[in-house]
């Protein structure tokens, strides 16, 4: 009799149950449907001759394959909208779920939502990278009427800390995507789309370029070039850094300096070029310094075991160091700045690398200050300069944003 008493109340408690277990089940498998269609969306973004029907037919027909899979015959509403401009594809989708008890024991009495937005990246080159994943502030931050203009490429800041990346106090950045993995504070000016947060970090796509061959000993030692002079120097290595100031006009040949346990600085009106130069930074107090009324060009090599890279760092160096240019004549920076452990600093009143075909930065952290305008171009078809394999224009990739 009490098994018969209870039998009724048991089947409720069942099917209660198993209605409950059959909407998580149709909330998460919904989700995952817009999360597939948004991502081949923004894949089919990527393609050269994507267009918006073709990339609507694309979301439209996975939606309709994988709907019919995981609910054959279920009647449901979709939304997806291409974004071609912020190379964004978003895709809602809702469904009414029907219980054995009807839908009153379900939220919104059984309407079954989800909604997904995929970012493509592939149209856009990669020009800059703040490498560091675990900085604590700011790895990335641009004030002060500073502005950053990076168009036809990327920006990324890696470090997952909520304020990764600043734009602030009047400062404007301009480029095809700013993708931070942490946060972000933005009271400055941004393009659209602005900073994105939550991007997957990137690995140093340049972590295994080895580092130039060089005799042990010193070529020069503490050189100090000043006084009006003019001068050529050749590749080799400068021991204890090198220094060039006062008005001296210096050439660098084609080749790579090591700059070795001292700085590089250009200083009190100097004016130095050199067409396919690297410059290899190693050992302690190594770093780099153009001081303002300076005035640099230079161009990175063309061939050899340093072709594109202009400024490299040995990522085994021991101590942290700042790189600086604090002039506003520095009007050609032609390749790659590589400073794997390294601080770039950006600090005038003036531009910075407008007259180069491109310049690609990938630095532990990047600092615009002052009034400074960086310009990192991307015209690198107008060079024979080469762009490292992992920058510039690399392959693409797609990723939900939420």
């Amino acid at each position: 009799m009490i098994v018969a008493l209870a039998s009724p109340v048991l089947m409720l408690l069942s099917a209660g149950a198993m209605d409950m277990a059959r909407y998580r089940g149709s909330v998460d498998e919904l989700q995952n449907i817009a999360d597939f269609a948004a991502i081949a969306g923004a894949r089919e973004m990527i393609l050269a001759n994507a267009d918006q029907n073709s990339i609507q037919a694309q979301v439209n027909s996975v939606i309709t394959s994988r709907m019919n899979s995981k609910f054959s015959g279920k009647s449901f509403t979709k939304v997806v909208e291409v974004r071609m401009d912020e190379a964004e594809v978003f895709v809602s989708l809702s469904m009414q779920v029907n219980g054995m008890l009807g839908q009153n024991l379900f939220p919104d009495n059984g309407l079954v939502k989800a909604d997904s937005t995929a970012i493509a990246t592939a149209s856009s080159k990669i020009c800059a990278i703040s490498l560091d994943p675990t900085h604590q502030n700011n790895a990335f931050h641009a004030e002060n009427n500073t502005r950053l203009e990076a168009l036809g490429c990327s920006i990324y800041a890696n470090s997952t800390h909520p304020n990764a990346a600043e734009v602030s106090n009047g400062a404007e950045v301009v480029a095809d995507l700013l993708c931070v993995s942490g946060g972000f504070k933005a009271n400055g000016q941004t393009n659209s789309p602005g900073f994105i947060d939550g991007c997957p970090q990137l690995d140093d796509p340049l972590k295994d370029r080895a580092a130039p061959t060089f005799f042990a000993g010193c070529d020069h030692l503490d050189l100090d070039i000043s006084e009006y002079t003019t001068s050529v120097l050749n590749p080799g290595v400068y021991c204890d850094g090198l220094k060039i100031k006062h008005d001296a006009q210096v050439t660098f040949m084609p080749g790579t300096y090591i700059i070795k346990d001292g700085p590089f600085i250009v200083e009190q009106e100097a004016i130095v070029e050199g067409k396919e130069v690297a410059f290899y930074f190693t050992g302690d107090n190594s770093s780099l310094k153009f001081e303002d009324m300076s005035e640099i060009n230079l161009s990175a090599p063309i061939n050899g075991d340093m072709a594109g890279m202009l400024f490299m760092e040995d990522r085994d160096k021991d101590n942290v160091e700042d790189f600086e240019i604090l002039t506003s004549g520095a009007r050609e920076l032609l390749g790659t700045i590589y400073l794997p452990k390294g601080k770039l600093y950006v600090d005038t009143n003036n531009s910075v690398g407008q007259d180069s075909a491109f310049t690609v930065i990938l630095a532990n952290e990047l600092h615009l200050h002052g009034s400074a305008s960086l310009y990192l171009n991307s015209d690198y078809a107008s060079t024979p300069v080469p762009v490292p394999e992992g920058v510039g224009p690399v392959g693409g990739s797609a990723y939900l944003k939420n």
